[in-house]
């Protein structure tokens, strides 16, 4: 009995340590038809999910390029460029449709740089001004 009870124990804590281990998605919109190159990878396509582990925790760099057409083949012409780091949050990237960037960082399981007021200030009362 006490060896199925250490075995269940180790099990659940193996499950449990695999749950927690947390890599940050980035997840991208854009409408219009961009070349999107993070850290030298590229990635096509109108609404993106990544989930990637070498996006953990550094500084990162995004470019859009916007993708032609033309007579002689396809060119690409650099619309945007910015940095970003990830830690152990979650990326949201919004590309418009000039190709301007905006980066948003979420915590966990929170809203987007937004806590449940609909105020400047958090949840915790703690740093609302004295009357």
């Amino acid at each position: 009995m006490k060896k199925m009870f250490t075995l269940l124990t180790g099990l659940f804590l193996t499950v449990a340590l695999m749950a927690a281990d947390r890599r940050p998605v980035v997840t991208i919109n854009s409408n219009n038809n961009f070349k999107i190159v993070i850290d030298g990878k590229s990635y096509f396509g109108d609404n993106i999910t990544i989930r990637l582990s070498e996006l953990y925790g550094n500084q990162h760099s995004i470019k859009v390029y916007e993708m032609r057409r033309g007579y002689f083949g396809r060119t690409e012409r650099l619309v945007s460029k910015s940095f970003f780091q990830t830690g152990r949050k979650d990326v949201m990237i919004r590309i418009d449709r000039f190709g301007n960037i905006s980066i948003r960082e979420k915590k966990n399981n929170r809203r987007y740089e937004r806590d449940n007021d609909w105020d400047r200030f958090d949840d915790h009362d703690r740093n609302r001004p004295r009357f």
